[in-house]
């Protein structure tokens, strides 16, 4: 079966996280792509712990679906060697701090004159203009500067970060539709462009009606709330007999379903609790009367009464409890593939699910220089330069 991206060739530049994990995104449906590694390798193989035999596992969770060559950039025939894979390829994708590809001469306008078809991607932490442009930025530290951290955990404690790379994450998602969206543009006018992505942009976007509360208003968004909602009620965690409960009965059809699902009509009828910004005020009282009967069943008893009655509500699992679910497995959330040194894997699945063209895992996470000779033969090198490529260092110790 045919996928979107196939017969599109893709040269990926990255590492660690934002960068791997757009291109993987690519390579799920269906193109090409090489991962171009120093003789170091991506720095992500040797992350950990945990690692998976002597492989770091941020490595092997955005880097399936590629074949990974080595070249040394910083020598002329490095650089050489990258110009002809340009030739067969049609996206470029780069993370590296401002500046380096100017001075390693794989800068965009350089590309650009070259290549004119090549779509180049770039992902940063602020984006390439303005006064912050040449900062560095790593998830965590843009998670502060972008108020996330303000705004994370409990009233009175100190700034949380999300344990989940948020800032990675979007940047790449954001940078894999941006990279689409100017093939389909060179589909039509025949010539690529430039594709930029950052964590700073990435969050910004993210803020939506919190920044937008602030435009109307004028006022700072509320600080840590804890995992309640500033603007919604009843909407956060509960404790009941054994455990938490999350709540999300955030219109006022389904906080009727709530309160009536719990035996507390009176809450139904209450003048105070009558429309959402009304429970948003009241929020002490309305949440007094409620943990006072969550405290009254189980966890999964009152997930079983709620969500029957068409409440949104969830126990607080754990990543084994969601991956072990019957819903993850029912929607094919868990990928195993066959990895060269390690055997079996397991990756999580694609989300995105395509009727006609859906995207798949063909190759586990390689090892640094893996498919060395195969893509080098494939894009026209001789023996002999293939042999003068040779990477000195091809599986880098994972440091553990």
């Amino acid at each position: 079966m045919t996928q979107p991206l196939e017969g599109i060739r893709v040269i990926d530049l990255t590492s660690v996280l934002s960068g791997p994990l757009c291109t993987m995104m690519l390579g799920d449906a269906g193109a090409d792509v090489i991962k171009v590694e120093a003789p170091s390798g991506d720095q992500a193989r040797t992350w950990g712990p945990p690692f998976w035999g002597d492989q770091g596992t941020e490595f092997l969770a955005v880097n399936r679906n590629k074949r990974s060559i080595v070249l040394d950039l910083k020598t002329p025939e490095g650089r050489d060697a990258l110009f002809k894979l340009c030739e067969s390829a049609d996206v470029l994708v780069e993370n590296y701090r401002r500046g380096v590809p100017e001075r390693l001469g794989i800068d965009y306008e350089t590309m650009h004159k070259r290549f004119p078809r090549l779509v180049y991607c770039s992902i940063s932490g602020f984006g390439d203009s303005g006064p912050r442009r040449n900062e560095a930025a790593y998830d965590s530290v843009m998670q502060a500067f972008v108020g996330i951290m303000h705004m994370t955990g409990s009233p009175g404690g100190p700034p949380v970060r999300a344990s989940i790379s948020v800032c990675d994450v979007s940047a790449a998602l954001y940078a894999n539709q941006g990279i689409l969206l100017a093939l389909a543009a060179r589909a039509r006018t025949g010539r690529g462009q430039r594709v930029e992505a950052s964590l700073f942009e990435s969050q910004i976007a993210l803020t939506l009606f919190r920044a937008v509360g602030y435009f109307a208003t004028g006022k700072a968004p509320a600080g840590k709330l804890g995992s309640a909602s500033a603007h919604l009620a009843p909407y956060e965690v509960y404790p009941t007999a054994d455990g938490d409960i999350m709540i999300a009965a955030l219109n006022d059809g389904l906080y009727c379903k709530l309160v009536l699902a719990m035996d507390l009509p009176a809450l139904a009828s209450d003048p105070d609790f009558a429309v959402n910004a009304l429970r948003v005020k009241n929020r002490v009282g309305l949440n007094a009367a409620l943990k006072a009967r969550f405290a009254e069943r189980t966890a999964k008893e009152w997930v079983s009464i709620l969500t029957s009655s068409g409440v949104p509500c969830s126990g607080i699992n754990t990543i084994e409890d969601a991956l072990n679910d019957p819903q993850t497995a029912a929607r094919d959330m868990i990928m195993n593939l066959q990895h060269t040194s390690l055997g079996e894997i397991k990756v999580p699945g694609i989300p995105v699910k395509l009727s006609e063209t859906p995207g798949s895992g063909r190759r586990a996470p390689p090892l640094l220089g893996e498919h060395q000779e195969e893509v080098l033969r494939e894009s026209g090198f001789s023996a002999l330069e293939i042999a003068a490529l040779k990477p000195r260092q091809t599986k880098p110790s994972a440091g553990h």
